[in-house]
């Protein structure tokens, strides 16, 4: 399921058989919004044992995108992508 799904503020018309309004849907929506939930927070986890010290900004803004959203890492991890695209951005101009 793409982040495009997940988050309504991302427009996008493509047919998605994941979006049927089936009861059979719906346990399938809530087993791909857990497991994207899940990786997610994997993801999070491992960025955040780093050890490089090149990356502790990286960290601190991702513990910071963390706190704003509790128990929802992958909104998390998306603003963390997200703000480090914008200033990937702001930097290349």
């Amino acid at each position: 399921m793409s982040a495009e799904r997940t988050y309504g503020f991302i427009p996008c018309n493509d047919y998605d058989p994941w979006m049927e309004t089936t009861a059979a849907s719906a346990e399938i929506r809530h087993f791909a919004r857990e497991s994207l939930r899940w990786q997610a927070q994997e993801i999070i986890d491992e960025v955040l044992r780093g050890t490089a010290p090149g990356e502790e900004l990286a960290r601190a803004r991702l513990r910071r995108c963390v706190a704003r959203n509790p128990g929802r890492p992958e909104r998390a991890l998306l603003q963390q992508l997200m703000l480090n695209r914008d200033l990937q951005g702001e930097s290349g101009q």
